[in-house]
């Protein structure tokens, strides 16, 4: 265990940040945890496949660039990551800004934030897709997603960086791929496009909620 070996959790968001070296390389690994103490809160890493919650989300940046996450991955700010106190390391979550109605899924890779009411931390890239990346928080909805968790979580316990669907390469990059724009509708499981830019996914959202899909909202791929 890192934290062991006398690194320290970072007051901001992320679990255990250390700087890359040679004798001591990525090593992605899957992990729930033992609890925890922070500023005076403990924390109890669990399974929860039924997790749904929602609160204030934060981000953080190129601070932690090239340092490890809790479970062994490096941080890239421009990969969809996060950082959750509690969910098992990888997790697959889906995020939704209440406040734009946009989603995207991204990888539970590191513990934290550790400020009162705030219950996920976002990568750089994945405030940004969501519309929050020029403040400091923003209100979100946080969905664990079962089959791309037990996926990324099976992937990890061999050493392979995974985003629930595919493996993704072990060094990472700082190239993020470019987003396809859905919308959907939930209550009828309707989901049109893909198309590739967001004003046209905003012209296809308005097209829907004419049609009567009141609840279409934008996701991304």
């Amino acid at each position: 265990m890192l934290a062991a070996i006398g690194f320290a959790l970072s007051a901001c968001g992320g679990g255990v940040h250390v700087p890359l070296s040679e004798s001591h390389p990525p090593h992605p690994t899957y992990k729930v945890g033992s609890p925890y103490t922070v500023k005076g809160v403990t924390y109890y890493p669990h399974v929860d496949y039924a997790y749904d919650s929602v609160g204030m989300a934060s981000w953080y940046g190129s601070e932690f660039q090239d340092r490890y996450t809790a479970n062994g991955e490096v941080f890239d700010p421009g990969q969809l990551t996060a950082a959750h106190t509690t969910l098992p390391l990888p997790s697959i979550v889906e995020v939704t800004n209440l406040q734009t109605n946009r989603a995207i899924c991204v990888r539970v890779n590191d513990r934290g934030p550790f400020a009162r009411g705030r219950i996920i931390d976002l990568s750089h890239r994945a405030a940004e897709l969501l519309g929050f990346a020029g403040h400091g928080s923003a209100l979100v909805r946080v969905r664990v997603l079962k089959e791309p968790s037990l996926y990324a979580a099976a992937a990890a316990e061999r050493g392979v960086v995974s985003n629930g669907e595919e493996p993704l390469p072990q060094v990472a990059t700082t190239v993020a791929p470019m987003p396809r724009f859905f919308v959907a509708s939930p209550q009828y499981r309707i989901q049109a496009g893909p198309v590739m830019t967001e004003e046209d996914a905003n012209r296809l959202r308005e097209q829907m909620i004419g049609s009567g899909y009141r609840d279409a909202r934008i996701v991304f791929d």
